[in-house]
C-alpha cells in the first residue's frame, strides 16, 4: 500500500480529495493531510510517504516551494499538482522540478485514478530495476562463497559490474538480524544504508542474512569500516536482536569457502550460547594468519569417510577414529579438541538432519565448550551417536519439537499479534535462530507462513460474512488495514473487496 499526503488550503477540496475514490482499492492509503506547504513539510520530516498531491498556490508556503524543499532533502516522493486554468506558468515550473502530472480543478475521478496508476507502475518498475541490478551479483557471490561456483565462473558474472573487483586480500562479515518483513523493501533499505555508510559490498543471501565483503582495504581502513558498521547496528538494534561475526584478513581466495562456513558456525554458536561464551565461540573460529593450518584441522579430521561410517552405522570404527584424533590434542591443544568436537557435532546434526530438542542442543554446545578431558570428549561422541539412533526411530516426525510447538501455537492463536521476537520470548529461544530453523524446516519464512494462514482465514470470512474487509483483516490478526490489503493482493492478485465480488 503506497502512502499519500494530500495538501490544499481549502478544507472542502481537501475533504473531497479524501473521499473522491476508494484509495485502498487502488493500492493507496491517505496517510496525512495538510493545509499548506509548511505544515506538509513538517509532517514529511516525521513520517515517510510515497506520493504527494498538492495545490500550487497556498499561504505560508506554496506547493512549488514544498517540492523544492523535498528535492533538496533527497526525498524521492512522486508529486502530482493541482492547478487552476490560469496557473500554467507555475505548472511549467513544476515540470522542471520533476512532477509526474498536473490535474485541473475541479478534479475528475478518472483523471486522478489514471495519474495514480501511472505513478504506481513507475514506482514498481523502479523497485524491480533496482532489485534486479543486484540479483545476479548477489547470487553469484553467495554461490561462490558457499562453494557452489568456481572463481572463474564468478569472474565471468562480475564482468557485468566492472567497478567490482573481487580479489585478495579481503575481509568477510556475516550479519543475522530480524528484518521487518512487513516492509517489502526492508532488505533493500538496509543494503543501501550499509553500502552508503562505507565501502562494503553487501550481499543479501537466500536465507535473508547480510554477507559483507570488504575489498581493496588496508587493515586500518577495514578497522574504521568495522567501527562504522557496529555503530550503525547499535543505533538501530539492541545487541540481543542481531548476531555479527567477521573474519580476519583473507589473503588467499582458496580459503573463502572455509571462512564462510566458519562464520556460519560461529554465528550459530553466538545465537545459541549466553553472551559470556561469545568470546570463546569467536576464538574457536578465528585464527591468526600464522595459524591457518590448525584453523582447518577440525575439517580435516571430521572427514567424509567418517560420515560414511556413521551412515552405515559402523559406530565402533567412528569411536576409534575420534579417540585417536582427540587424544592428540587433549594436553597440548585443548582449544583444537573443542573445535574438532564442534565440527563433529555440527556435521552429524546437519548431514543427518537430526531433530534435536532445543534445550538439548544448547546444553550439548555448552558441554563442548567446557570439555577439558579426553574421557568427557569421548562421552560427547557417544552422545552424538545416541542422537543418531534416536533420530532413526523418529524419522516419521516432520518437524523438530520446537518448530512443531511453534506451528501449533500459530494455528491456535492466529488473530493474536505475534512475531519471531514474541515467540522467542515465549519459548525461550533466540528469535533469529528460530527464524532460520523455521525457514529450514517449513521451507518458507515465518512471516510468509503466517500471512498465508491469515489470508486463507480471511477468504473464508469474506465469503461467509457481510463484514467489511478492514474489519475482517483485524479479525485474522492484521492491526494495520493497509498491510492486510497489501498482503491479500500480493497472494491473490486482487483486493479483498474485488475477490469477494468475484466469488459471490
Amino acid at each position: 500500500m503506497l502512502k499519500v499526503m494530500l495538501v490544499d488550503d481549502e478544507p472542502l477540496i481537501l475533504e473531497g480529495l479524501k473521499n473522491i475514490i476508494d484509495w485502498e482499492a487502488f493500492g493507496f492509503q491517505v496517510a496525512a493531510t495538510a493545509r499548506n506547504g509548511l505544515e506538509a513539510l513538517e509532517k514529511s520530516r516525521k513520517m515517510s510517504f510515497d506520493v504527494l498531491i498538492t495545490d500550487i498556490k497556498m499561504p505560508e508556503m506554496t506547493g512549488l516551494q514544498l517540492i523544492r524543499y523535498l528535492r533538496e532533502e533527497q526525498k524521492k516522493t512522486k508529486v502530482i499538482v493541482l492547478s487552476g486554468f490560469q496557473e500554467f506558468g507555475l505548472v511549467k515550473e513544476g515540470l522542471q522540478l520533476g512532477i509526474e502530472n498536473y490535474l485541473l480543478k475541479p478534479i475528475k475521478e478518472e483523471e486522478l485514478i489514471s495519474s495514480l496508476q501511472l505513478v504506481k507502475e513507475k514506482m514498481n518498475r523502479a523497485v524491480l530495476e533496482e532489485e534486479s541490478a543486484f540479483v545476479l551479483r548477489d547470487h553469484a557471490i553467495w554461490r561462490w562463497v558457499a562453494g557452489k561456483m568456481s572463481y572463474e565462473a564468478l569472474r565471468q558474472r562480475m564482468s557485468f559490474y566492472p567497478e567490482l573487483q573481487v580479489a585478495a586480500p579481503l575481509w568477510m562479515g556475516l550479519l543475522k538480524v530480524e528484518v521487518d518483513e512487513q516492509n517489502g523493501e526492508a532488505w533493500q533499505i538496509w543494503r543501501k544504508t550499509f553500502e552508503r555508510q562505507g565501502s562494503t559490498v553487501t550481499v543479501i543471501t537466500p536465507a535473508g542474512d547480510f554477507l559483507f565483503l570488504w575489498l581493496k582495504e588496508s587493515p586500518e581502513r577495514w578497522e574504521a569500516e568495522m567501527g562504522k558498521l557496529r555503530r550503525l547496528m547499535n543505533s538501530t538494534k539492541k545487541t540481543e536482536d542481531y548476531v555479527f561475526v567477521h573474519s580476519k584478513k583473507i589473503a588467499d581466495l582458496s580459503e573463502i569457502q572455509d571462512v564462510y562456513r566458519e562464520l556460519e558456525m560461529a554465528s550459530e554458536l553466538k545465537m545459541l550460547l549466553p553472551e559470556k561464551d561469545h568470546p570463546l565461540a569467536e576464538q574457536l573460529y578465528s585464527a591468526s594468519e600464522g595459524d591457518k593450518q590448525s584453523k582447518r584441522y577440525s575439517n580435516n579430521y571430521v572427514s567424509h569417510e567418517l560420515m560414511e561410517q556413521l551412515a552405515n552405522q559402523h559406530y565402533e570404527a567412528v569411536k576409534s577414529s575420534m579417540k585417536h584424533t582427540l587424544s592428540q590434542f587433549e594436553r597440548e591443544r585443548p582449544l583444537l579438541m573443542k573445535s574438532v568436537l564442534l565440527e563433529f557435532f555440527f556435521q552429524v546434526k546437519n548431514k543427518f538432519s537430526l531433530h534435536i530438542d532445543y534445550e538439548m542442543y544448547v546444553e550439548t554446545l555448552q558441554k563442548i565448550l567446557s570439555i577439558e578431558e579426553l574421557t568427557d570428549a569421548l562421552g560427547l561422541v557417544d552422545k552424538c551417536i545416541e542422537m543418531m539412533d534416536m533420530n532413526y526411530s523418529k524419522q516419521d516426525q516432520e518437524y523438530s519439537p520446537i518448530i512443531q510447538t511453534v506451528l501449533n501455537f500459530i494455528h491456535q492463536n492466529l488473530p493474536e499479534e505475534m512475531s519471531l521476537k514474541t515467540l522467542g520470548n515465549s519459548f525461550h529461544i533466540n528469535p533469529i535462530y528460530l527464524g532460520q530453523l523455521f525457514q529450514k524446516e517449513v521451507n518458507c519464512s515465518f512471516t510468509k507462513y503466517l500471512n498465508k494462514l491469515r489470508i486463507e482465514k480471511a477468504k473464508k470470512l469474506l465469503l461467509h460474512s457481510y463484514e467489511k474487509a478492514g474489519a475482517i483483516g483485524k479479525k485474522v490478526g492484521y492491526t494495520d488495514a493497509a498491510y492486510f490489503y497489501k498482503q491479500f493482493k500480493k497472494l491473490e492478485g486482487v483486493t479483498p473487496s474485488e475477490w469477494r465480488k468475484e466469488k459471490q
